[in-house]
């Protein structure tokens, strides 16, 4: 199977196509298991070859496509598998900050997956147990035959700029000295653009203009599509809600926080994106 080079090596595809290998990825709870020296950014996964240590532990298999051209599954471990010799357990948000961008995609996928069957065991219109189909990822109902497909709720996420300054806020459940962009969920019958307006003016009462949208990145906390945006404030005086925002300032391009989110995270993404820009402008 010849895969698109856009897609960066990775397709996601519910059926396999029986490669001779396969690429495992080995989850406990919501953390990874990964074969030791690998390389983390590159190919953190283990190797069909090397999986036969962990089939005792395995209890359930998902097909998640196909990566650099072969078969790609999802395992999921009972808690002792970590001690095997030979691997070690990463949190996946540490993997999500140094992986690169198919590798984020697949530990994404393979944790998405997952939670998403725990959580639709049973039809939401009649209560009847769900069942997994062959031929898609589906969850269907065993009595009425209604078919549950993977959740992702969109979220959009914004630097709001002011010349060479951006807007970053500390959310109230956040530890002092950690800030990011602003962000928020869709709702429903909303645009992307009408939720940016909505959420920035209600966390920290800013008013925005010239929207410009920069990319996409799926998060699976639990199961969201990060929408990325750049803005431009059309106010500047900042007064946060005191919920959600504990704290709200402007930052100079060359002066931000040091507790900063890496590139490979949407919003640090932003952030680069504007540092790169005003480095340019003002440097």
């Amino acid at each position: 199977m010849t895969i698109p080079t856009s897609l960066n090596g990775f397709y996601a595809n519910p059926l396999a196509i029986n490669t001779n290998s396969t690429w495992i990825i080995a989850v406990i709870g919501r953390d990874i298991l990964v074969a030791e020296g690998s390389s983390m950014a590159n190919n953190p996964f283990i190797d069909s070859g090397r999986a036969h240590l962990l089939e005792p532990f395995c209890q359930r298999k998902i097909t998640l496509g196909q990566w650099l051209s072969r078969d790609c599954e999802v395992w999921e471990l009972t808690p002792e598998a970590a001690v095997i010799k030979g691997v070690s357990l990463v949190v996946l948000r540490d993997l999500l900050a140094v992986a690169g961008e198919e590798v984020f995609s697949l530990a994404c996928r393979a944790v998405q997956l997952l939670g998403w069957q725990d959580t639709h065991r049973f039809c939401g219109s009649c209560g009847k147990p769900n069942h997994t189909t062959g031929k898609e990822h589906a969850m269907t109902c065993s009595d009425c035959k209604i078919n549950n497909y993977p959740r992702i709720s969109p979220c959009v996420i914004v630097l709001v700029t002011h010349g060479d300054r951006c807007l970053l806020a500390r959310n109230a459940s956040w530890a002092p000295n950690r800030f990011s962009a602003l962000a928020g969920f869709l709702e429903a019958g909303e645009s992307a653009e009408q939720a940016l307006h909505r959420e920035v003016f209600e966390e920290v009462s800013v008013e925005i203009n010239n929207i410009c949208y920069i990319g996409s990145q799926s998060w699976p906390y639990p199961g969201q599509l990060m929408l990325g945006f750049i803005a431009d404030a059309v106010t500047q005086n900042i007064k946060v809600d005191g919920i959600e925002i504990a704290e709200a300032n402007w930052f100079r391009y060359d002066q931000l926080p040091e507790s900063m989110a890496p590139p490979g995270i949407m919003a640090g993404a932003l952030i680069k994106h504007f540092v790169d820009q005003a480095t340019l402008v003002y440097g």
